[in-house]
């Protein structure tokens, strides 16, 4: 048990109930990362124009993961940035689906 999480679980109620099924939860959310990945390089490349290695410099430190990881997330995930860029979304599209974002 980790110190003082009785403390804290005592004073905030759980807002989910565990699932005992699963022991981690690292590919729940990495088709989302990776998505939203998709769409920040779309926009640091085609729309803010920045060069390929300073847009993944950039996404490194927004997302605090290697660029070769990042690199490599795209490469598997070109479906998408085909899609992307079919698509063409501007910086309203982009802000309304990641409002959290500076776009």
């Amino acid at each position: 048990m980790i110190r003082g999480s009785q403390t804290l679980t005592a004073i905030f109620p759980a807002a989910f109930t565990p699932d005992s099924s699963r022991k981690g939860k690292k590919s729940v959310f990495t088709a989302e990362r990776d998505t939203c990945l998709a769409y920040r390089f779309y926009y640091y490349y085609h729309i803010a124009r920045k060069r390929f290695d300073d847009a993944i410099a950039i996404m490194e430190k927004e997302f605090f993961i290697a660029g070769t990881t990042i690199i490599a997330r795209l490469t598997e995930n070109d479906a998408l940035l085909k899609d992307i860029k079919q698509n063409n979304p501007d910086r309203a599209a982009l802000r309304k689906r990641y409002p959290h974002f500076n776009w």
